[in-house]
């Protein structure tokens, strides 16, 4: 759970820090006040792409710290320590700073990580709704997306795009062939130039060694004269270590135990020493004809690398000159292997997607019920859901085209969503989605950014209900401008914005029962008199007994 976030000059937050409860909590305050500014701040922190904007006026940089606890058995530990993270007493906090120059830093657990690493960590413990993110549900290619994210097929669509990438470079290559026109000339210059590359017979670890050997050639021819004459130093006409030597017998007669042991320790230390000098002259000789014969190679190689770029690139050169030219050599036999290999790869296509196509549809009625349960109990007791599964040519996902159906009324016929959904109903449904994803994935801490758009009253009133049973096991964050689901929440914040003569701020603070039902008869009524205080208790009251 999300147990305390802290923000530092982003855009009009000049500082805040928020302490969490891993209920159901609930922002509030008038338009413009900066409610927004909550999620975008959560956002930025969860790896979403930012730059030197978000940076305020009250420093030279913008700072998003959040604080998680995290259970025993949260799966978030393994994460962590997949990249090297460690966390202690099961708190993890993460921080992402932005400077005025447009540069971030990240860090989990106070270390450096990339922002791809936080948004990895984090994107299995903290899903945030946007406003946006409802108009997503009216996109029918996103329907897909959402339905093999319930059925969990993730290794099997892999194995399938795998395949299908595969096919396509066979398609692409077929394509090439007979779209090809032979020229003579390009394919004689082709052969030259795959003879210039065969002749050298180039691979990347006999360039490596090569180029190894001459350095440490070039390396010891230089220091040759040095080593001989450090050699020199024990082994000349007087000898060091013969001097040394004799020095150990004298020195064992007339000194105490530790001054003999530290003696023949420096004596034996110097030794092996001597010896790893004598070793290094012994092994490493100059050979002028090896020498000569690895500059040859190593020339042969650097035109080479002057005339593709690199070996890894003249291999790749090679191979594609070999292709081309067994095409001209042998047209026909080319095209019909490449057709018969083309089929079997379709094949292979086709069983995988007749595979993830079996896998939606057990995983469509499924989800079908699912929702209908979550549209029921947000007083749409009519509401029919279909996920309408149909042909089309093999592609990137299969050869399913995927439609959400609804029917919002009694007597309604199934059509698709955007044709028919309002903005509440598409609220709603997407609170459902929500509740069914956080379920299946684990999500520890739930943000809706007024996903109660579109509806009041009663329906308001089941909204927050929902969120506040969700928050029996999931940790939930709602912006909203309803006094009905602010009614409904463990804990309300109240957002704030005051101004000055250079700058305007906003602020955030946890409000106690009082304020909170003045607030909800302010959301509701638009004052606070003693009627609007009346009603809004009475809506507090019940929201509290759910």
């Amino acid at each position: 759970m999300l147990s305390q976030l802290s923000v530092h000059n982003y855009v009009l937050i000049q500082n805040i820090d928020v302490e969490l409860s891993n209920q159901f909590n609930v922002f509030t305050g008038e338009t413009g006040a900066g409610k927004s500014l909550l999620v975008d701040a959560l956002n930025f922190i969860s790896g979403q792409r930012s730059g030197a904007h978000v940076v305020g006026n009250h420093d030279t940089f913008a700072r998003v710290e959040a604080i998680f606890i995290m259970s025993d058995n949260d799966p978030i530990h393994d994460k962590l320590h997949e990249y090297g993270l460690y966390e202690e007493d099961h708190v993890m906090i993460v921080s992402r700073e932005m400077s005025q120059e447009g540069r971030s830093v990240c860090r989990i657990n106070q270390r450096l990580v990339n922002l791809s690493v936080v948004k990895d960590v984090l994107e299995g413990i903290l899903d945030i709704h946007s406003q946006h993110e409802t108009q997503y549900l009216l996109d029918a290619k996103n329907h897909g997306l959402l339905l093999d994210r319930y059925a969990g097929n993730g290794s099997l669509h892999q194995d399938y795009r795998d395949e299908y990438r595969q096919y396509l470079k066979l398609e692409k290559e077929r394509d090439a062939i007979m779209n090809s026109d032979i020229n003579p000339d390009e394919i004689d210059f082709a052969k030259f130039q795959l003879k210039e590359i065969e002749a050298i017979q180039p691979t990347v670890d006999n360039y490596e060694e090569i180029a190894s050997k001459l350095e440490t050639m070039i390396a010891f021819e230089k220091n040759k004269a040095k080593w001989n004459e450090l050699e020199a130093v024990f082994n000349g006409r007087i000898s060091v270590m013969d001097t040394l030597y004799d020095g150990m017998h004298i020195i064992e007669g007339i000194a105490n135990e530790e001054l003999v042991q530290a003696y023949k320790d420096a004596y034996f230390s110097l030794e092996s020493v001597y010896e790893s000098i004598q070793k290094i002259n012994n092994n490493t000789q100059f050979d002028e004809y090896e020498f000569n014969r690895y500059q040859e190679r190593m020339m042969q190689y650097t035109a080479l690398k002057r005339k593709f770029g690199s070996v890894e690139n003249a291999l790749e050169k090679q191979e594609e000159l070999q292709i081309r030219i067994k095409q001209a050599d042998n047209y026909d036999e080319f095209l019909e292997d490449i057709e018969i290999e083309l089929k079997h790869q379709k094949t292979v296509c086709e069983e995988l997607a007749l595979q993830i196509r079996k896998v939606r549809q057990r995983a469509a009625k499924e989800l079908e019920e699912q929702i209908v349960i979550q549209l029921n109990e947000l007083l749409l007791e009519e509401a029919q859901f279909e996920i309408k599964i149909s042909d089309k040519e093999l592609s990137h996902d299969g050869y399913d085209t995927i439609q959400f159906m609804v029917s919002m009324n009694k007597g309604m016929a199934l059509a698709p969503l955007d044709k028919v959904a309002s903005g509440g109903e598409l609220s709603r449904l997407m609170l459902g989605l929500k509740v069914i994803f956080s379920q299946i994935y684990g999500i520890s801490t739930l943000v809706f950014d007024e996903i109660d758009t579109g509806v009041s009253g009663r329906v308001g009133l089941r909204i927050g209900e929902k969120m506040k049973a969700l928050s029996e096991t999931t940790q939930v964050l709602s912006i909203t401008h309803l006094g009905s689901v602010a009614a409904c929440a463990h804990h309300h914040y109240l957002i704030e914005k005051s101004h000055d003569d250079q700058s305007s701020i906003t602020s955030i603070k946890q409000i106690d029962e009082k304020q909170r039902i003045q607030q909800i008869a302010l959301i509701m009524s638009g004052n606070d008199s003693d009627n609007s205080l009346k009603a809004a208790e009475e809506i507090y009251q019940l929201g509290q007994q759910f």
